[in-house]
């Protein structure tokens, strides 16, 4: 065999090994009934409008959008009402964003009973990872990432589940209006915050998770407090980070992604690119391996 092509064939082989990751967002606006408080406010159905989105090794995104409105003569404006609602959510390996809004504005006197709205947008992704060491458990650190901003009736809730044989490892993020940020961690994390330091088993495949869900909602009932414009912007915000404590070890996902902190996720397939980037070129060269 050519040189050039057993170097394209030890590129392949020392490549990280390859697997499915999935994604999933949902994206849902609705006008009219009692939209807050609601038994489960983030799965607020049925949709006026809204869309949802999955793919295996791809991106997912999901858009919705939906307006109302009455007319009134007598008014100045000419409406006696106006409501909107706008829902957004985008999913990939260690990235998620969503985003929702509601609002209303009335000007008649006699407007409908009940002027519910809201948004609701999910985003969520799956993948899996091996940590490379002579021993039989390593430690790592696991991190969740969530930051934004919110209006009026808004609420915010994600995580990060890892999972091995023999263990589970969860961190829950959520925050409202009037709830600032907090996380819970499942049982066998001692310090529950948006990082925790994990043993997990070395030379196996790892699952990882991780999910992010906003909700806006206005609301105008008689029977209950009236509720305002609300946002929840958490469009670039949700982030998922491993990195070994021990540097030595490696860390190589089953997507080709890059978890750690310090760098930008590259995909899996920039190694089959590169290996034949350097076929080709080879070719390019034949004469030079006679």
């Amino acid at each position: 065999m050519k040189p050039c092509y057993i170097v394209s064939a030890l590129l392949l082989c020392i490549s990280p090994t390859l697997h499915a990751y999935t994604t999933f967002a949902q994206a849902g606006a609705k006008v009219g009934g009692r939209s807050y408080p609601d038994p489960s406010p983030y799965t607020v159905l049925p949709f006026a409008d809204g869309q949802t989105d999955s793919h295996t090794d791809a991106v997912s995104h999901a858009f919705g959008s939906v307006y109302d409105q009455g007319f009134d003569e007598n008014t100045e404006s000419g409406y006696s009402y106006r409501r909107q609602a706008i829902a957004s959510a985008d999913a990939s390996p260690g990235v998620l964003k969503a985003y929702a809004s509601a609002g209303y504005f009335l000007d008649g006197p006699n407007p409908p009973n009940n002027l519910g709205v809201v948004g609701v947008g999910k985003a969520e992704f799956t993948d899996t990872f091996s940590i490379f060491s002579s021993k039989f458990f390593v430690d790592i650190n696991i991190e969740y990432h969530l930051s934004g901003s919110m209006q009026g009736l808004a609420k915010v809730k994600g995580g990060l589940r890892v999972s091995s044989y023999d263990d589970t490892f969860g961190i829950h993020a959520s925050e409202a209006i009037a709830s600032p940020l907090k996380f819970e961690c499942s049982s066998n994390i001692n310090s529950c915050t948006g990082k925790a330091t994990v043993s997990v088993p070395a030379n196996w495949d790892i699952s990882i998770s991780g999910f992010l869900e906003v909700l806006a909602a206005a609301n105008s009932d008689p029977n209950s407090q009236k509720y305002g414009d609300a946002i929840a912007n958490y469009g670039n915000t949700a982030r998922v980070f491993i990195s070994a404590v021990d540097p030595r070890n490696k860390i190589v996902s089953g997507s080709g992604f890059d978890y750690s902190p310090v760098s930008v996720p590259v995909p899996a397939s920039i190694w089959l690119f590169g290996s034949g980037i350097l076929g080709f070129v080879c070719r390019l060269r034949k004469p030079l391996w006679r």
